[in-house]
């Protein structure tokens, strides 16, 4: 029965990648030069361009139409440093750099996923609420979901998704390097910092400004300014990118079978609109 579940198991994996492959995505010479999609297939991440996306806590560059900036990425067991020691922790990324486009609001950035088609074999309405309830703790309070639509999706204001944000003058860090990070911890992880917001209401720590931008009142009185620097760090203690398994308490969920071919967006963050 092992061996039977292990090529099932395999078989779903060798889809999804000839799912992702046949998912309607433009062909690759049509790319520009940052784009980059990863399967995981067989425990191994396979990249369908020439380049590859470090997952051992190297910067990368990227420029966008919103946003330009340096992404740092790990993966458990690919990082070499001291920062998952001690930790349940399976991935992280941190994004630094500046909008550069005037005017957008703290409500109207968001973070999360979407699929453009329905799950396969997708499991019960009374597991995904009995999974959510166990997750509620970790989530924020503005956490909106639908996983059983035909386009499921997941997703959250940006502010009350990252663990840890800091806010930094641009001309301040000049003298910063190319590949490092400015305001990063001995631990690895971002210092907070939102003293740059000018309100006292604000709390000091990560947990609490969460919790106090999970109101979409609180982020309706803020707009990212391009003369500064913005930081957001993410972790996540229980899907893990290697096995694409959804890790809670006693509960290992193989995702796999479930995304119909459509690819993660790894630190998705867009505009409502």
């Amino acid at each position: 029965m092992k061996q039977d579940h292990h090529d099932e198991r395999e078989d779903e994996r060798g889809a999804f990648a000839e799912y992702a492959r046949l998912s309607g995505l433009p062909p690759l010479e049509d790319w520009d030069g940052d784009s980059l999609l990863l399967c995981s297939v067989r425990g191994k991440n396979i990249s369908y361009t020439k380049k590859k996306l470090p997952t051992d806590g190297s910067i990368v560059h990227f420029s966008g139409p919103l946003f330009v900036g340096k992404l740092l990425t790990r993966i458990r067991d690919d990082d070499q440093s001291s920062y998952f020691h001690h930790k349940s922790r399976q991935y992280n990324w941190i994004v630094q750099g500046q909008f550069i486009r005037e005017g957008i609001g703290f409500d109207e950035v968001i973070t999360g996923q979407e699929f453009g088609r329905p799950f396969r074999n997708a499991p019960s309405s009374k597991l995904v609420q009995h999974l959510l309830d166990m997750l509620k703790h970790k989530l924020p309070d503005s956490f909106d979901c639908d996983f059983l639509s035909d386009k499921p999706y997941f997703e959250h204001p940006l502010l009350s998704g990252c663990q840890h944000f800091r806010i930094d003058e641009a001309s301040k860090l000049a003298d910063v390097e190319e590949n490092e990070l400015h305001g990063i911890g001995p631990d690895g992880s971002v210092i907070e910092d939102t003293s740059l917001l000018g309100d006292d209401k604000i709390p000091k720590d990560g947990a609490g400004r969460r919790k106090y931008f999970s109101k979409q009142s609180n982020l309706k009185r803020y707009v990212f300014d391009t003369s500064k620097v913005y930081t957001f760090d993410f972790y996540t203690n229980f899907f893990n990118p290697r096995t694409f398994c959804l890790e809670v308490g006693p509960i290992s969920l193989d995702t796999i079978p479930y995304f119909n071919g459509f690819p993660l967006f790894l630190s998705m963050a867009k505009i409502k609109s």
